[in-house]
């Protein structure tokens, strides 16, 4: 089994240099895919979903663009990760144990990538809350013998 890396970019107009500086870094062809949409949503569908969704007035200017890149070794880690920042990466995951081929669908890494945020949220620590107290009321008794009965 094949360790991964997917990126998630702003606009999948990065993904010719995104693959150009992959190359450049030492990464095959074959061991990265770039997941790019054949059909454009149309401008007025993406903006009403979105303001639908979200409640904003924000228009998304481009559709994202995910990158997954089968890793070997941590030193072709690093060079990935400089990759990645370099082209702006806005968000990276790091995946262990996952067939290349099963990351080639981008429903299947989307699920991936889902059960993985959940179990960061179980997994994350309780939170313990106190309020503030209200002090020292007057029904404490200092061991005074007069006031004791």
């Amino acid at each position: 089994m094949a360790s991964i890396i997917t990126g998630l970019f702003e606009s999948q107009s990065q993904s010719h240099q995104i693959g150009q500086d992959l190359e450049n870094a030492g990464i095959q062809n074959q061991d990265y895919i770039i997941y790019l949409r054949d059909e454009k949503a149309h401008k007025e569908i993406k903006t009403s979903i979105w303001k639908y969704f979200f409640k904003d007035k924000t228009e998304p200017v481009d559709d994202s663009l995910a990158v997954s890149v089968k890793v070997k070794d941590p030193e072709q880690i690093e060079k990935i990760k400089e990759v990645f920042s370099k082209n702006n990466c806005i968000h990276q995951n790091y995946f262990e144990n996952i067939k290349f081929r099963d990351a080639k669908s981008l429903d299947f890494l989307k699920k991936i990538i889902e059960l993985h945020a959940k179990r960061e949220i179980y997994n994350s620590p309780d939170i313990n809350y106190r309020g503030q107290s209200a002090g020292i009321n007057a029904e404490v008794n200092f061991g005074n013998p007069d006031t004791q009965s």
